[in-house]
């Protein structure tokens, strides 16, 4: 009977034993099945959260696109001419009669020049200007254009009106003066003379006539000047400035000293941003 009770109380240990060690097993796993579990949710609840905010940007993109793009209103001419607070893209430098290249319309009035509004064909933003800070009294007229950037880019100047002579003497020697001052100044020199048209007529002998005088300073330069038969001008430039030097001639054969100076530094600028944009 002892050893009935005695097996029986060994079993009986024993199962709880093992059902103690279950339930460590069933613990320890549990607590790796639940682990497992929870990252899986983790994992699913992220992915569906992503999966939630890729939709609603999808969304968004599908309300905000596509955009329609609208044209930029249209700038009227004497606006664009005109420009107010634009930045200056360039330095000045020296310039002709004391004024500076590349300076704004108030700039140059800041110096004291007094500026005239003036109609220049294929020159916007022009003016004639007076009290300048280095004037030449041989010179009547200056003209100054600043462009659509406002920003000084031409000088256009004419001398007093010339009586002169039918070779054009007293012009042609201002001419020469002028001629090596801007030489000496810019060099590059450049002379272009168009003689007039020379008609050669046979007389009655049939014998060919006289060869007319069509050189510089004939004793018809003057109304070849005037009826545009001969052309006579000179070119010079370094890198910033060119300068075209040439006589004009009225309908009363009065003769004038004209000098075209150009700010080589915008038109190469306006060049780069024409060439960038093709």
């Amino acid at each position: 009977m002892n050893k009935i009770i005695a097996v029986s109380a060994l079993i009986l240990l024993s199962n709880i034993a093992w059902a103690q060690n279950d339930n460590l097993l069933f613990d320890d796993s549990d607590i790796i099945v639940r682990a497992n579990t929870q990252t899986q949710n983790a994992d699913i609840i992220n992915k569906a959260k992503d999966n939630a905010d890729a939709v609603n940007m999808a969304k968004d993109l599908l309300k905000s696109a596509p955009r329609r793009l609208e044209a930029p209103t249209a700038v009227s001419f004497s606006s664009a001419a005109k420009p107010k607070n634009k930045k200056k893209s360039v330095s000045t430098f020296a310039a002709p009669f004391g004024l500076l290249w590349n300076a704004s319309v108030d700039e140059t009035t800041n110096q004291g020049v007094e500026l005239t509004p003036v109609e220049m064909k294929d020159y916007p933003n022009s003016f004639q200007a007076s009290h300048l800070p280095k004037s030449i009294d041989f010179f009547e007229r200056v003209y100054v254009s600043f462009g659509e950037m406002d920003e000084l880019n031409r000088i256009l100047v004419y001398s007093h009106p010339i009586e002169d002579n039918a070779q054009a003497a007293k012009t042609l020697k201002y001419y020469k003066i002028y001629s090596e001052n801007l030489d000496n100044k810019y060099g590059n020199m450049q002379q272009f003379f168009t003689p007039a048209p020379v008609e050669v007529k046979k007389d009655q002998n049939a014998q060919e006539a006289p060869q007319k005088d069509n050189s510089i300073g004939n004793p018809d330069f003057l109304a070849q000047l005037t009826s545009g038969e001969a052309v006579l001008y000179s070119t010079y430039h370094n890198d910033n400035v060119s300068a075209t030097l040439s006589i004009n001639v009225d309908g009363e054969q009065k003769s004038y000293i004209v000098i075209d100076y150009s700010n080589l530094q915008v038109i190469k600028k306006q060049e780069k941003q024409t060439f960038d944009a093709l």
